[in-house]
C-alpha cells in the first residue's frame, strides 16, 4: 500500500460498533501504555477530573487484549479475518495520570492526545497524530505521517522521521524553539529561524517533507 493510500484509509478508523466493547480497565497504577497490532484509533487525555480508565470499542472480526502488568498497560489488536481494515476499526480511549508514557506501535494509527504526557513514541506504517498540550519527548516514525502539534511546552526533544510527512507544528509564542529539516524534497513555512550549530529541539528527517513551524497563538 502506497503512502497516500495508507494515509487515506486512516479516515475510516474510529467507526467501530459501540455494542462491541471490552470492559473498562482501571489505570490508577499505570504510568506506561504500549499499543501493538493492526490498526486503530486512540484518544488519550490526562484529565484529573475524570476516572483513570481505558476503554476499547471494537468492530467484529477484531481480536483485542488489554492487560495490566505492574505499571504497564499493554493493548494488542489483531484481525480475525482476511478482510481489514474495513471490518476491524477499534477505538481506544485512555485517561491517564499526567506524565504517563505512550508507545504506539500498531501497523496504522490515528491518535488524538490532549494533556501532559511523558515520553510519546509512535512507530507505524501510517500515522495520523494530533497533540495538544505537552510531551516530555516526542518520537514519530512512519512511512506516511500527518501530524499536528499545539504545544504549551515543547518538552525536551521532538524527533520525526518519515518517508512522506505533512506537519503543522505550533508552539506558544515566546518559547525558544530550534529546528532542522533534512529531506530529499522539503517545503517549509516557518516563522521561527532554523537552528545553526547546536542540536535542535525539533529534528525532522525524511524523503518528502511539508512542514509549517510557527506559533500557535
Amino acid at each position: 500500500m502506497g503512502s497516500l493510500q495508507t494515509l487515506a484509509f486512516l479516515a475510516g478508523l474510529g467507526t467501530a460498533d459501540p455494542s462491541a466493547a471490552e470492559p473498562p480497565v482501571d489505570l490508577t497504577g499505570v504510568d506506561t501504555v504500549v499499543v501493538t497490532g493492526g490498526g486503530l484509533s486512540v484518544a488519550a487525555t490526562t484529565d484529573p477530573g475524570r476516572p483513570l480508565l481505558a476503554t476499547l470499542d471494537e468492530a467484529e472480526d477484531c481480536a483485542a487484549t488489554l492487560r495490566v502488568e505492574g505499571r504497564v498497560l499493554t493493548v494488542d489488536v489483531r484481525e480475525q479475518s482476511s478482510v481489514w481494515p474495513r471490518d476491524c476499526r477499534p477505538e481506544l480511549s485512555l485517561n491517564l495520570r499526567p506524565g504517563a508514557d505512550l508507545s504506539l506501535r500498531p501497523a496504522a494509527v490515528s491518535a488524538t492526545l490532549n494533556g501532559r504526557f511523558g515520553a510519546v513514541a509512535v512507530e507505524a506504517q501510517a500515522a495520523e497524530l494530533s497533540l495538544a498540550g505537552q510531551a516530555r519527548t516526542l518520537d514519530l516514525s512512519a512511512k506516511a505521517l500527518q501530524a499536528t502539534l499545539r504545544a504549551d511546552d515543547p518538552g525536551q526533544a521532538i524527533r520525526i522521521q518519515a518517508d512522506a510527512a505533512d506537519l503543522d507544528l505550533g508552539f506558544r509564542r515566546g518559547t525558544p524553539v530550534s529546528w532542522d529539516v533534512d529531506a530529499r524534497v522539503s517545503v517549509v513555512d516557518s516563522a521561527i529561524p532554523a537552528s545553526a550549530g547546536t542540536p535542535p529541539l525539533v529534528s525532522i528527517k525524511g524523503e518528502f517533507v511539508r512542514a509549517r513551524i510557527g506559533y500557535a497563538d
